[in-house]
């Protein structure tokens, strides 16, 4: 199968559905994506279910972040580097 070159309906911009996409649409028994990959996130981001996100500032660096939960009062919460660096600092510990 060769890469297709799809219009997206929502931008019209053009966009290629590579043969690995192809291959993992067809296995999955999925439909040609009709959008972008910007305006299928938009839309995800956008929708009732999506998950929502949580303004926080770090308790490590002071870095304005987003979190996909509610912080609760007295337990600190960290932006993704310093949880990500906290995370792999106690793997190798």
């Amino acid at each position: 199968m060769p890469d297709i070159e799809i219009p997206c309906v929502q931008c019209k911009e053009v966009f290629i559905f590579t043969e690995k996409e192809q291959d993992v649409f067809y296995q999955r028994n999925m439909m040609p994506p009709q959008r972008c990959s910007k305006c299928r996130s938009k839309k995800a981001s956008a929708s009732d279910d999506a998950p929502k996100k949580f303004e926080i500032v770090c308790d490590n660096c002071g870095k304005h972040d987003h979190v996909p939960f509610q912080p609760k009062v007295g337990r600190t919460v960290l932006c993704r580097e310093c949880h990500n660096a906290n995370k792999s600092r106690v793997r190798f510990a």
